[in-house]
């Protein structure tokens, strides 16, 4: 079997919630050996409460908690799988100790918490890369490590907004929307991989580590380049235009066939338009002055629209997708997640992996959004309860013998129980 492409490389992870456990993840995925520090009295949130309120169980198999909530929920076992688990509490000084001693026998160190919180504990990269300088630091923070801003917080909601996504997103003539999904947690999760990549390669140059700082929201804004660029030289500013395209036309999502159900149609070119016509059994569009050229059927779109929609929504979306695809058309079914975790593309590129949760149950997994044709992916395991590996990290890495360990749970330091669970 070949190798996998990280094998070898040893990640300390510090991050949580999205952006952060999503890259790791990835870098799981492909052979590093991962290993993520929460403490009992600061876990990941992405693993909940210790004492769910109630209602608050949507995140929960079938709703229930369980015995230990903090080890099922839906987010952190799905972003933390083919992780090792350990706790300390880096508030004290034996904790920074052994955090310190773990970065000295690793390549890579993760954390996306506010800018300044590791140099206020100690451990920033300044002092880390004096005990190991060939550790590669990724900082994924808000708003970046320099700046009035560093100190800001943020999620991925909120990026939307400080990064100028919302106020492209909405409904034509409509105020700014979130695109309800956090779009840029998996962006920066994807980003920061690549970073990490350009930054290994540098050490393998250099012999040297250095520091990634990775803005989120900079990260976030680099995205809209076409409106900077319309404002830059135009003196135009971009708004809200609903599913509709400046340089195509058609361009839309449209109803199909059952509840709730769309398909995604974008004409960018006469040879499309010439096969969406032909595709839909209208072939005298392509005559009519209100659709001859893109700028009359970008004036006529309300109408075009509403000749599209006569006919998708007698169809079922993959029927549209497939119809319009075998013309030449860019067109895509609107999948629901109950749709998406079935289908049969995903499933031929071995796109999902099913795991065996001791928790949480049996469930579909998501991996890498690529495939290396010389390298394959490790197979998804299970997301580790709370400290699950504190004997093989801080025992079998770093040699602590069996009663130091049990001191140190008796101090709090390391346990597998969060504070205000019982």
């Amino acid at each position: 079997m070949s190798k996998l492409a990280l094998d070898g490389l040893r990640i300390l992870d510090l991050t949580q919630v999205a952006a952060g456990p999503y890259a790791t993840m990835l870098l799981a995925l492909m052979g590093a050996e991962v290993i993520k520090v929460e403490s009992c009295t600061r876990m990941d949130i992405n693993r909940g409460r210790a004492r769910p309120a109630t209602g608050d169980t949507r995140v929960y198999p079938d709703g229930e908690p369980g015995e230990h909530p903090w080890n099922r929920a839906a987010h952190h076992v799905h972003r933390n799988i083919n992780k090792l688990a350990v706790t300390l509490d880096l508030a004290t000084t034996r904790g920074k100790e052994l955090f310190i001693a773990l970065a000295r026998i690793c390549d890579v160190l993760f954390e996306n918490y506010r800018g300044s919180v590791m140099d206020r504990l100690g451990l920033g990269y300044d002092l880390v890369s004096q005990a190991n300088p060939q550790l590669v630091y990724v900082k994924i923070s808000s708003q970046g490590a320099t700046g009035p801003e560093k100190d800001y917080g943020s999620l991925g909601s909120t990026l939307e907004q400080t990064a100028g996504l919302a106020s492209i997103t909405g409904y034509e003539d409509g105020p700014p929307l979130m695109t309800n999904e956090t779009f840029p947690d998996p962006v920066v999760g994807i980003l920061a991989v690549g970073a990490l990549m350009a930054a290994l390669r540098r050490r393998r140059v250099t012999g040297r580590g250095c520091l990634v700082d990775l803005s989120q929201r900079e990260a976030t804004t680099m995205l809209l380049g076409e409106a900077f660029l319309d404002y830059s030289v135009n003196g135009r500013v971009a708004g809200t235009m609903g599913n509709r395209h400046r340089d195509m036309a058609p361009h839309g999502v449209y109803p199909c066939l059952g509840d709730d159900m769309w398909a995604a149609v974008s004409v960018s070119c006469e040879e499309e338009w010439l096969g969406l016509c032909r595709a839909i059994g209208r072939p005298h569009l392509t005559l009519d002055p209100r659709f001859q050229d893109l700028e009359s059927r970008r004036r006529n779109q309300t109408e075009l629209d509403q000749i599209i929609s006569s006919w998708t929504q007698e169809r079922d979306h993959y029927q549209v997708m497939h119809m319009l695809q075998a013309h030449g058309v860019p067109a895509g079914a609107v999948l629901k997640g109950s749709e998406t975790i079935v289908d049969p593309h995903l499933e031929a590129r071995g796109f999902w992996d099913v795991v065996e949760h001791p928790e949480a149950g049996t469930y579909k997994q998501t991996t890498t959004p690529w495939i290396l044709s010389k390298s394959p992916r490790r197979q998804a395991v299970a997301a580790p309860g709370l400290g699950e590996h504190n004997d093989v990290v801080l025992g079998d890495l770093l040699g602590l013998g069996p009663e130091e360990l049990r001191d140190l749970e008796r101090q709090g330091i390391i346990g597998a129980i969060p504070v205000g669970a019982a």
